[in-house]
């Protein structure tokens, strides 16, 4: 699967269009004219232990704490700014938002004092020598398909982090990334009171509503050559197995190994009937045969499912990009639709999302 095919289905369409959990415990971000935003105080005052972070491409250590982060994945950025770290690059990928910096995270962004980050744009790999211009300290690609020249070139620059080897590219959970950010920005314990705390979150919504959701058939689909399925590695999916649902088997049978999603013909369509619900990403994409399909599986006849798309604004982006900040964003708002969607009840219709 080629990278800009990656970016369009990780971010659903290349077209489309706030609580943090944890305070900011300092500032330790930069401006993106790459002076420091109050790091070297706080830098000096706290130590930092060299680390080694293994990912897909060998080992990289970090010897001391970075100041100059920047991020060449598509989501990393919010763990960053849980921790009260301001990155000094993002990346694009779908949505607007300035700096790459969502409603969900402003106020940490705002804690930090930092200025907006660079945007990085990426739609023929990672723009290594606009990142070189930026001067890093580290690089994070951990939600990326990060090759292993663009990994070659980008360690000559920074200490850089790639993708996990445990998981394949696009598909490293949202709680993992967020331990390994702050192992490398010296944060350890920050990090895991952070996973802590957003876990106890998502347990909680799970527990509330073990009687509506527990055990049923769900999966997250958008129309992309075909039916695209996003797989259970895939943190969509993954959010849905953690709030108690479980993957549909039939939906694996054309699964290939080591992707986040995959696509199948669109007379697979009806395999969704099988589902207790469904969670389709821009349905309105779909073609008429598809839609003909879809209208005479049982989920749709029986209202059992929701569509999210870029008229949701900030929650279309932030369903799929599942962060620490996101995610108690995104509960908020996902919960009461997928109550309505697996209730049993066809006039029970999803709640539109408030802005």
């Amino acid at each position: 699967m080629t990278t800009s095919r990656r970016r369009f289905l990780t971010g659903l369409s290349s077209l489309a269009v706030a609580v943090p959990v944890l305070a900011a415990c300092g500032v330790d971000g930069s401006t993106s004219d790459g002076s420091s935003a109050g790091t070297e105080e706080s830098g000096a005052a706290e130590e930092f232990s060299p680390v080694e972070i293994e990912h897909k491409y060998g080992t990289t250590t970090i010897e001391q704490r970075p100041t100059k982060v920047a991020v060449v994945g598509l989501m990393e950025q919010d763990a960053l700014l849980a921790l009260g770290v301001a990155p000094v690059a993002t990346t694009f990928w779908f949505g607007e938002a300035d700096g790459r910096i969502f409603p969900w995270a402003q106020e940490a962004f705002d804690a930090t004092g930092a200025e907006l980050p660079t945007v990085l744009e990426n739609p023929d790999g990672i723009p290594v020598e606009e990142v070189a211009g930026l001067a890093p300290d580290l690089i994070i690609g951990l939600y990326s398909g990060m090759t292993k020249q663009e990994y070659e070139k980008l360690s000559g620059i920074a200490p850089t982090v790639a993708q996990s080897a445990e998981f394949g590219d696009y598909g490293m959970p949202w709680d993992e990334m967020t331990r390994t950010i702050a192992r490398a920005v010296g944060k350890e314990d920050e990090g895991e009171e952070l996973v802590a705390s957003v876990t106890e979150q998502i347990e909680t919504a799970a527990a509330d509503n073990a009687d509506v959701f527990g055990g049923k058939a769900v999966a997250v689909v958008t129309p992309y050559e075909g039916l695209f399925i996003y797989g259970p590695e895939d943190p969509r999916a993954r959010m849905l197995d953690q709030l108690g649902m479980t993957f549909p088997d039939v939906l694996l049978e054309e699964r290939p190994e080591g992707e986040f999603g995959w696509s199948v013909s669109a007379e697979r369509t009806t395999d969704l009937g099988e589902l207790d619900g469904v969670v389709w990403l821009d349905l309105g994409n779909a073609d008429a045969g598809m839609t003909r399909l879809w209208e005479s599986t049982t989920p749709a006849e029986e209202n059992a499912f929701v569509d999210i798309s870029d008229a949701d604004g900030a929650y279309y982006v932030g369903h799929s990009m599942v962060t620490p900040l996101s995610i108690p964003y995104v509960l908020e708002r996902y919960v009461p639709q997928l109550q309505a969607v697996l209730d049993g009840d066809p006039d029970t219709e999803p709640p539109a999302p408030e802005a």
